[in-house]
């Protein structure tokens, strides 16, 4: 099998898709060797130094429509010529992209030249509109992140069920074993109890439920404060100007985007975690948090909204709240602080632990690997 990992990404910043093609690529290339190539926009010199890849060197222009559309261009000029000239013509050679405007080229070119190699679409996201039938119809195989995911494609396309697979996991488990920064190391708070958030506080332009958090303070205890951690620069001010609204500002901490490898002494300084992820259909059926799988390598109590897509992987290891509910964010938060429930805490805790062991990127990429080589 030859694996071929195309992506128009520019690695320029630190985003959850930049994290997941980095991870999965660099285990496929372990697995696969020469075997793999791994086709991306551009990048800095320092990343992908032992992958085999193409980098297309694409510039930036700005935010506009140019930045956005450019990749698609290029490719789709370049990809015929890149299959034509590597004789990808057999089944033996798998295309792997989780975008769904490369994925649209290669089915076209595939059916022009009406080429025999296959096509492996991974899906993260639906799109409402065509793409969300013509890609799987066209696709050899499916990776979906979730059951919810799954099943919202198989209705959407048709296809046959066996044609998906479901894929969890995406943690670098070995980062979770090293010893983590004290609070005071970390510049915050030592003698207070503290709630986490640690990720992007916007998806696409979305509030993904940091005002459910910072609104359930008035319903705790003055000695539990909220620690936010993963803001771009200025995007804070938002959330600083609403605790200041309702008079909680002085319990609300906001830090900037860290680091990947100091993320777990972040999850690890605090006493609960939280995913507030709002009842909205971006989260509710495709927006599936890797922040699950670092969460629960972390060792601490987590509570999460209780929307089907989440639940799949934690309902036995931690304490679902009603999606949007401060107050019911609240109680479930005084619950896992009550020491009453410590032994229940504690349980679930290692349980997730060991769950997550087995959501590494090594674990998943050898899942996608097994779905490819026997399907």
């Amino acid at each position: 099998m030859r694996l071929i990992h195309l992506t128009g990404k520019r690695f320029e910043y630190l985003s959850a898709d930049s994290i997941y093609i980095s991870n999965l690529a660099e285990q496929f290339s372990k697995y696969l060797a020469d075997g793999y190539l791994l086709i991306i926009g551009s990048k800095s010199p320092e990343q992908f130094k032992n992958i085999n890849l193409i980098n297309s060197r694409l510039s930036s222009y700005g935010n506009g429509w140019l930045h956005f559309w450019l990749p698609y261009i290029y490719y789709f000029f370049w990809l015929p010529y890149f299959i034509l000239t590597q004789k990808i013509k057999n089944t033996k050679t798998i295309f792997f992209s989780s975008d769904s405007n490369l994925l649209l080229i290669l089915i076209f070119w595939k059916k022009i030249f009406r080429l025999k190699f296959k096509i492996c679409s991974d899906w993260h996201m639906l799109y409402n509109n065509m793409k969300d039938s013509f890609i799987p119809r066209n696709s050899d195989y499916l990776i979906s992140t979730s059951e919810k995911l799954k099943d919202i494609i198989i209705k959407k396309s048709g296809i046959n069920s066996n044609k998906i697979n479901v894929v969890y996991g995406g943690v670098d488990a070995k980062s979770y074993n090293a010893k983590a920064k004290s609070r005071q190391e970390l510049g915050i708070p030592e003698n207070k109890k503290l709630v986490g958030y640690v990720g992007l506080f916007k998806t696409m332009g979305m509030e993904k439920g940091i005002k459910t958090m910072i609104a359930a303070l008035p319903y705790l205890p003055s000695d539990i404060a909220m620690v936010f951690v993963g803001a771009k620069p200025g995007q804070s001010v938002e959330y600083q100007d609403y605790a200041k609204e309702i008079d909680v500002a002085n319990r609300c901490i906001f830090i900037d985007m860290q680091p990947v490898e100091i993320i777990p002494s972040y999850e690890k300084a605090t006493d609960v975690l939280v995913i507030p992820y709002p009842n909205k259909p971006h989260f509710r059926d495709w927006g599936f948090p890797m922040k699950v799988y670092e969460y629960m390598m972390s060792q601490r109590p987590i509570v999460y909204s209780n929307l089907d897509i989440i639940r799949e992987v934690l309902a036995d290891c931690a304490w679902p709240f009603k999606p949007d509910d401060p107050k019911s964010l609240a109680d479930k938060i005084n619950y896992v602080l009550s020491k009453e429930n410590k032994a229940e805490i504690d349980n679930k805790v290692k349980m997730a632990n060991k769950e997550a062991k087995g959501f590494s990127w090594e674990r998943k990429s050898d899942r996608i690997l097994g779905v490819l080589d026997n399907t």
